[in-house]
């Protein structure tokens, strides 16, 4: 019997392969192809949860944008070079990024598994303490990204450019002609300013942390299990370089009810330093945030 592993590998391979073949063909054939392979995953697999994603035959995942959102999937696609070339973080593997007059498109290997939040009322501790373990392994991996170069702003996205990130959106007044991008942000003080609210002037991040290299979306819904590990931590497209304390309290961001999961996550993050200060303020940030 073909193990799961192997199986997994053919399976990436046989993607790459079709992938390779794909670049060959300009991009407006290859368009109709990745559309014809949608309808197609539709078929065999049933539609997924979002409109914007699908799995696709052979072994690969489409994920989908209006051209206004291009930004975000670049991001992602730059995200998963660089955390595949960097770490042993189980991550898809970017296939091709296109777009024609309406919609992006990414092509993206698939990865085993489902999410976690399946699991985690099923889950023994002994089972829980694994999950941690390897969770905080691959933070530490995570933050341990080395960035090229010197970079013109502190802040930014995995390639340089503008934030994607709704925490930052949501301590914004409302203005139909703003997009949900922000520029990248020269330093430390300038990204807390944007966080800041006049409701609370006195309430505000200190500066000097760390930048590190950050999913900004970890929640149970992105980090996928299969045969009791982790075999996968998708979404990468609110990534980038942000200050140290802000995957683990976007983490409480996403997800604010479920106690056995933001203890997970606390025990996650413990040894990367004490963030309870920056839990609390954002806290009483989020409570002005739409």
């Amino acid at each position: 019997m073909i193990s799961f592993s192997l199986y997994h590998y053919v399976t990436e391979h046989v993607a790459l392969v079709i992938a390779s073949a794909f670049h060959l063909i300009p991009v407006p054939f290859r368009i109709r192809i990745y559309r014809s392979l949608i309808y197609l995953g539709v078929r065999l697999y049933g539609p997924s949860c979002s409109l914007r994603a699908q799995q696709l035959p052979f072994g690969m995942y489409m994920k989908m944008k209006s051209v206004e959102d291009h930004q975000a999937l670049a991001n992602e696609f730059g995200a998963l070079r660089l955390v595949g070339s960097q770490t042993q973080i189980p991550v898809p593997r970017p296939l091709d990024l296109v777009s024609d007059t309406e919609t992006s498109y990414m092509l993206i290997t698939t990865l085993p598994g489902q999410h976690f939040g399946s699991y985690i009322d099923i889950l023994s501790d002994d089972d829980l303490d694994i999950f941690k373990r390897d969770m905080k392994k691959y933070m530490a991996q995570l933050r341990s990204i080395s960035r090229q170069g010197t970079p013109k702003h502190a802040i930014s996205n995995a390639i340089g450019g503008p934030c994607y990130d709704y925490r930052i959106v949501a301590c914004q007044y409302y203005d139909k002609d703003r997009d949900d991008f922000f520029e990248p942000f020269i330093d430390e003080e300038e990204f807390s300013n944007t966080l800041r609210t006049p409701a609370l002037p006195d309430v505000f991040h200190s500066t000097g942390h760390g930048i590190l290299f950050t999913h900004s979306d970890i929640n149970m819904r992105n980090v996928l299990m299969h045969n009791g590990r982790i075999s996968g931590i998708v979404d990468w497209e609110n990534s980038g370089w942000f200050p140290d304390y802000w995957e683990y309290t976007k983490a409480h961001y996403v997800t604010k009810l479920n106690k056995r999961w933001l203890a997970v996550v606390d025990r996650i993050f413990e040894s990367f330093g004490d963030f309870k200060l920056d839990l609390a303020i954002e806290r009483r940030l989020w409570g002005y945030c739409f």
